[in-house]
């Protein structure tokens, strides 16, 4: 098994990584869409993973064929994300408190570096309980391109103080994982929905089931 235990930054990815927000993603804006008359499956939904949100509103307006509309299904689906997650209809992914605090007790830095919006990841974490374990949190308002650019991850690096040599990233989403990967970091993957297409999966220094085998990567 690949030892990692040189590093001494992790960043992390959060949606289907640390928090299975993935699937609570998919329901809420399959039951928008519904609502307006769009039908949306799970092989639609591909499209949209790990993506950022600028990238999910432009998808939505082509598909309504109209900006407004299409706006209005994002904030709608998003509002009810929101509520979802504020009522508890959210949890952590397996393993991921126990690795965040192996990391923590090693004096591992940990960053969340997500695309997602600030003000998503601060209420996601905090309603699951984990943000005293992050030494800050990277989003997509941080950067100009969301992944597949690797824009958030040499952000990381830098910010970070960190070099390339130092830092793992841990990713489940093809998008990121191609992120990272560009920014010249190794890449850990724990696939979430879907499966990393070989090519990719090649090179990652590893692929784990769940979160919970990680720690033994750094021993």
């Amino acid at each position: 098994m690949t030892n990692l235990h040189n590093k001494k930054f992790v960043f992390f990815d959060m949606d289907g990584l640390l928090i299975d927000t993935e699937g609570l993603y998919y329901s809420t804006r399959k039951t928008v869409l519904a609502k307006y008359g769009f039908p949306f499956t799970k092989k639609d939904n591909q499209h949209y993973i790990a993506k950022g949100f600028p990238d999910t509103n432009r998808r939505l307006q082509e598909l309504a064929g109209d900006k407004e509309l299409g706006q209005k299904m994002f904030d709608e689906s998003m509002q009810l994300y929101h509520d979802k997650v504020v009522a508890g209809e959210v949890t952590l992914k397996p393993g991921a408190i126990e690795f965040l605090q192996f990391l923590k007790d090693h004096g591992i830095a940990r960053y969340v570096t997500s695309s997602s919006t600030r003000e998503i990841l601060m209420t996601n974490v905090h309603n699951v309980g984990i943000e005293n374990y992050f030494t800050d949190l990277i989003s997509g308002d941080d950067v100009k391109n969301n992944k597949p650019a690797p824009d958030i991850y040499l952000h990381a690096l830098k910010v970070t103080h960190a070099e390339p040599e130092e830092a793992v990233v841990f990713e489940d989403a093809e998008s990121g994982i191609r992120a990272g990967l560009t920014a010249g970091i190794d890449v850990v993957i724990v696939p979430d929905l879907l499966q990393p297409k070989p090519e990719l999966a090649k090179h990652a220094v590893a692929v784990l089931d769940s979160l919970k085998d990680a720690g033994q990567l750094f021993e």
